[in-house]
């Protein structure tokens, strides 16, 4: 489109309201507060749109996470052997893990 098109438009347009508004203002002023209604909810519209996206991508990138697979379980198995065997060589250590072993295991009635 020309620019000489659109601002024979924009004249057209502009002479168009000013001819409603002198008839009828009440038809003028409905016809504002219209098409301010719509732009306010074409803008609710955009920004609910681009925060649905923005929680869509949030949501992709934590299910993105590394899953444990079988061959990893059995790997993890042996890192709780080599904890049991640091707490049993330590005398210390033994006496606390049974302590906050013994405490989890209470449960009152």
């Amino acid at each position: 489109m020309r620019i000489g098109g659109f601002m024979l438009g924009a004249v057209a347009g502009l002479a168009a309201a000013v001819y409603v508004s002198r008839k009828r203002p009440g038809m003028a002023a409905w016809a504002s507060s219209s098409l301010a209604g719509a732009c306010s909810s074409i803008g609710r519209s955009a920004a609910s749109m681009m925060m649905r996206r923005g929680m869509n991508k949030a949501m992709a990138a934590t299910n993105m996470a590394p899953k444990h697979s079988d061959d990893t379980a059995g790997k993890q198995g042996g890192g709780w052997e080599q904890v049991e065997k640091l707490i049993n060589n330590d005398p210390g250590l033994k006496e606390q893990a049974s302590q906050i072993m013994a405490e989890s295991s209470f449960k009152p009635h």
